[in-house]
């Protein structure tokens, strides 16, 4: 994934919780080898499950990504 000029490889794990919709109901994040954030969809778009302060655009881009799969 391309994000401001940046690649970024990773892994997004999914719970094995669900939500109604049969969605994970969060989402384990690692980039470039490092731990990232736990993600959550919420309301009001994507979030990090946590609050640690990732950049809101990243967070709202890999959420996009997951979002497309699941779509």
């Amino acid at each position: 994934m391309d994000f401001e000029g940046k690649h970024y490889e990773g892994e997004i794990t999914p719970s094995e919780e669900k939500g109604k919709n049969g969605m994970p109901i969060f989402f384990r994040v690692v980039l470039d080898g490092k731990f990232f954030a736990y993600l959550c969809c919420g309301d009001n778009g994507w979030k990090e499950r946590d609050g640690e302060g990732q950049p809101k655009g990243l967070v709202g881009e890999i959420g996009g990504y997951i979002g497309e799969f699941y779509g």
